[in-house]
């Protein structure tokens, strides 16, 4: 009995998600090179800058640094209002899996503050440092929220799996292992797969281990879980290089069923690890929203204020904008 998925086609939001990842690795590309090129501009002291040929272009008030900072800020801000208006707007719901969004939204708002970044040049003074740590905080915290986001299981359309819901695709990939034919101790290692990386997790007295259910149970109260679980995430990837070198040695499948078999042995330790600290993973995510907000909130007015004062003084009131 052959267990292996049918083959399918790329849906349209796998293709734009890997256009985004694309855009990424040739953004990074491009900001490298450009950093080759002109980065010792950027560690002169502000005093030397005047003297080098760079700076008619990359002061934060010549053409290309002034460019930076609008291009920099126009990123942002449409990565904001297309995640947001994706969630919020009648009109554009449905419009492809929240996933995608999250990922052009992240794109955006990393490739802005990296771009504002080089139209500072630097120069901070005033109110512009604030506006400038709490946008690297955004950008920051954007990344961690996009990791507590993967905690959260999906259907194939993007939207959150109930716990029931759970349940049953475990016991279906379960199944699907099984109908490979996959040797009983093989089957017993890939269940305790999710739970191995979290036996240091203790409910209760620590001089009284707990099995790794009632471990994970406990994890999911409070904040020392989510180290254990990076951790567990990071190392994942050697634990199942030791099955997928089990499963060659065995030469029972063919490398294609043992691909698809490690396709499902990732999706079922993930499921079963999500459920164990969803309610973590649920109050942590409201924690992160609260403050993502805040400080995006206060990068904004004071962003707007920058601008302004730029538009109708002709100088920045939060220093880093004037002429050099």
């Amino acid at each position: 009995m052959s267990g292996r998925p049918a083959g399918r086609a790329l849906t349209l939001s796998q293709r734009i998600d890997r256009v985004i990842a694309a855009a990424g690795m040739l953004s990074a590309l491009l900001g490298a090179a450009f950093l080759v090129r002109a980065g010792h501009y950027y560690l002169l002291p502000l005093w030397d800058r005047p003297d080098n040929p760079l700076n008619a272009e990359l002061n934060p008030s010549a053409t290309i640094g002034h460019s930076f900072g609008w291009a920099g800020a126009g990123l942002m801000l449409l990565g904001v209002a297309l995640y947001s208006g994706r969630k919020r707007l009648a009109a554009m719901r449905g419009r492809g899996p929240m996933r995608t969004w999250l990922n052009l939204h992240i794109y955006l708002c990393l490739v802005g503050p990296f771009l504002v970044t080089l139209h500072t040049a630097g120069k901070l003074g005033g109110l512009g440092v604030y506006t400038f740590w709490s946008m690297w905080i955004v950008a920051a915290s954007g990344i961690i929220g996009r990791w507590l986001y993967q905690q959260f299981p999906r259907t194939i359309r993007g939207d959150l799996m109930t716990l029931g819901e759970m349940h049953k695709e475990l016991a279906v990939l379960r199944e699907r292992l099984a109908g490979y034919g996959l040797a009983p101790a093989l089957l017993a290692e890939i269940d305790a797969l999710a739970t191995r990386g979290l036996r240091h997790v203790r409910s209760g007295d620590p001089a009284h281990p707990s099995p790794p259910a009632h471990a994970a149970a406990g994890a999911a109260g409070g904040l020392a879980a989510l180290p254990v679980i990076l951790v567990h995430d990071l190392t994942r990837p050697l634990r199942l290089a030791g099955i997928r070198r089990r499963l060659r040695r065995a030469g029972r499948l063919s490398a294609r069923d043992r691909k698809a078999v490690l396709s499902l042995i990732r999706r079922q330790t993930t499921i079963a690890r999500r459920i164990a600290f969803l309610d973590t993973f649920r109050r942590v995510f409201s924690w992160w929203h609260v403050i993502h907000l805040a400080f995006f909130a206060a990068m904004v007015a004071l962003l707007f204020l920058h601008v302004g004062s730029e538009l109708f003084f002709g100088a920045s009131l939060l220093g880093g904008g004037g002429p050099s």
